[in-house]
């Protein structure tokens, strides 16, 4: 049944299965359902058409921006203060890791009818609590997020 002589070749093949196997789940840990819930610590809200994930370079606390469609926004602006625990805030508050870390989206958040941003957060320390940052345009609600280091 097994030649001696062939064992090297099954140990790559189950080497090669579990590179494969680990590829996978790689990939289903970086789907955007999977970590808006593994950085909210809740599902994807019912109320949410459609999400997207934008990852940014590396930095020292790995920003994520979610792009969130829904038709209810009030709903959703309820639950992320919940989760988040947002408070609103002016333009001129806003953190200064958010200005560094995209300029595009400081120009839309300049023009956002609302700001909301976490009370409390580490950066450092993302179990203390993560920084949410909340804002909007005229057809979509963004969340950006830190996420682990």
């Amino acid at each position: 049944m097994f030649n001696k002589k062939h064992i090297p070749q099954y140990i790559l093949a189950i080497l090669l299965l579990v590179l494969v196997l680990l590829e996978g789940w790689t990939y289903y840990l970086g789907t955007t359902k999977v970590t808006f819930k593994r950085l909210t610590g809740q599902d994807v809200y019912k109320e949410i058409d459609d999400i997207s994930l934008r990852r940014y370079k590396e930095n020292y606390y790995s920003p994520h921006l979610f792009t969130l469609k829904t038709r209810n926004e009030t709903k959703i602006i309820d639950k992320l203060k919940k989760d988040c625990n947002l408070k609103k805030i002016s333009f001129k508050d806003i953190p200064k890791e958010i200005e560094e870390t995209d300029k595009e989206m400081v120009d839309v958040v300049k023009k956002s009818p609302f700001i909301y941003l976490s009370k409390s957060y580490d950066l450092k320390k993302p179990k203390e609590g993560r920084m949410c940052f909340v804002f909007r345009d005229k057809s979509n609600i963004y969340l950006f997020i830190n996420g682990n280091l």
